[in-house]
């Protein structure tokens, strides 16, 4: 599959869940989650520590999550990554996008021939509409260097 129609088939999904939400407004997970909501994407909150997050249940783990979420975008250090992958490996997530310094060689060798859609070192904001602010600079200047997917 091109790189671009495994972007567009997850972002397709009917609810993603977000694993790394933080109440930390300067932390990426946090602006993650909160820029994809206000798209009018259905996000649900992954983080050990919290019991909700911006009104929103929020789930400690990959396993408590409900069966029917099959993606998810991961925005913790690559350390608690492979945990989220271990942990979506088991529970049939089908859909995993790997935020910007959330993977490492561990991470990728867990999900190396694996049936999953996988996007890797680039930001979900590039790619969900309407793309405003910086990511829609980033957008451009990814296409005019010749980085944006085909």
């Amino acid at each position: 599959m091109k790189a671009i129609d495994s972007i567009q088939l997850f972002i397709q999904q009917p609810q993603i869940a977000v694993a790394g939400v933080s109440r930390a407004k300067n932390k990426f997970g946090n602006t993650v989650y909160r820029t994809l909501k206000q798209k009018g994407i259905k996000v649900i909150p992954i983080n050990p520590h919290m019991i909700d997050f911006d009104g929103d249940t929020c789930f400690s783990t990959i396993e408590t999550l409900p069966r029917d979420v099959k993606a998810v975008v991961v925005c913790t250090p690559p350390e608690a990554t492979v945990k989220i992958v271990e942990g979506a490996l088991k529970t049939g997530i089908e859909h995993i996008w790997l935020q910007q310094g959330a993977s490492n060689k561990e991470v990728m060798k867990l999900l190396d021939g694996k049936s999953i859609n996988v996007i890797n070192d680039r930001c979900i904001l590039m790619f969900t509409k309407p793309v405003k602010s910086f990511h829609a600079f980033h957008r451009f200047m990814s296409k005019i260097t010749g980085n944006f997917p085909k």
